[in-house]
């Protein structure tokens, strides 16, 4: 590459937690970042699931970050195998790295290149990325043994307000609407700076007590993963990224949703369903249904155009007329790249 192309590797929490400004600008430049690729999400995660064997590469031309490709490692708990991995992976729907509007594929490459030399892994595991995303591009052609394959898919449908949903799912919202109104006051609360960690702390409680009565304890059991969306919360709120709804029938709530949502001047500005939790004693309302329902039709007055629902295969996404988008992965082992010739 030429001399006004070079690379660093920021290998500490220390390194990382620094480069945030540069993080934050490089996020608004890349047209199709998601929330899922900003540090208040990231940096979070990283301090319950990482905290060692960092290996993000910082990609510079002409003093100025291109490209952020963060990847660190971590041990197969039952092979030992040492992989390269995507932050957020296992928790976060899209992956990948973020790249200024001027990057190129080369420049990528470089980054990489950088990525391959540093010691102590054995394989690389890239998840979730979209599809022509530069970074599985240049994984692919600097990796001639490297294998791409289809990762899972995320679903997707117009915001749409809630008099313009598909006819049968229209249908029933109304129907258990009407229900729900004979009984009670029905509204969507959308949570704030001083009461978003109360709404999370509901939709803890609805999501473990519904898994409970299942006989199994429910992702957010894992305390990890709590104190990891406790920090991530506040930090998505105050960056206007953040839309936890909750809808309440009389005061008492009977499902939350937790969402994060593009700043308004992303094209198409898309809102990212990640978790929801429905009240068990409000079942013959289809508290789901008319969370789903309410949330969308908010979502659509905001100015939203798009709505995922992200991966799973549940049957309901049928039903509100999903359309199925597959992301992209790669896998390769340290021998698929010619480390000598990146050297």
């Amino acid at each position: 590459m030429p001399d006004s192309t070079w690379t660093i590797l920021l290998r500490s929490s220390a390194e990382l937690k620094g480069f945030v400004p540069q993080w934050k600008e490089l996020w608004k430049e890349d047209s199709s970042a998601t929330p899922f690729q900003t540090p208040e999400w990231l940096l979070p995660w990283w301090n319950q699931f990482g905290q060692s064997e960092l290996r993000a590469a910082v990609v510079f031309h002409r003093n100025l970050p291109t490209a952020f490709l963060p990847f660190y490692i971590a041990p197969d708990p039952e092979t030992g195998e040492r992989k390269l991995l995507l932050l957020g992976v296992g928790t976060t729907d899209y992956l990948g790295g973020l790249f200024s509007s001027s990057c190129t594929l080369a420049q990528v490459r470089c980054g990489i290149r950088t990525l391959l030399q540093s010691d102590g892994w054995d394989s690389l595991v890239a998840l979730q990325m979209k599809p022509g995303s530069l970074l599985c591009n240049a994984l692919l052609q600097e990796g001639p043994g490297a294998r791409h394959f289809s990762s899972a898919d995320c679903s997707k449908m117009p915001a749409l307000p809630l008099e313009q949903l598909p006819t049968r799912i229209r249908r029933n919202a109304l129907y258990y609407r009407n229900r729900a109104q004979r009984a009670g006051k029905l509204e969507l609360r959308i949570a704030e700076a001083s009461d978003c960690i109360d709404a999370f702390h509901c939709l803890q409680t609805l999501h473990t007590r519904r898994w409970n009565l299942r006989g199994e304890p429910g992702v957010l059991a894992d305390r990890r993963v709590l104190a990891w969306h406790r920090e991530a919360i506040p930090l998505l709120d105050r960056c206007g990224l953040l839309r936890l709804c909750t809808l309440l029938l009389d005061g008492e709530p009977l499902g939350v949703l937790y969402s994060l949502v593009d700043p308004g001047w992303r094209v198409p500005r898309t809102q990212y369903f990640y978790l929801t939790a429905f009240s068990p004693d409000h079942a013959e309302l289809r508290p789901g249904t008319l969370l789903l329902a309410y949330a969308i039709d908010y979502a659509a007055r905001e100015g939203v155009q798009v709505i995922d629902m992200l991966r799973g295969q549940e049957v309901y996404k049928d039903l509100w007329h999903m359309r199925r988008f597959p992301t992209d992965g790669v896998s390769a082992s340290a021998m698929d790249f010619d480390r000598e010739k990146t050297a």
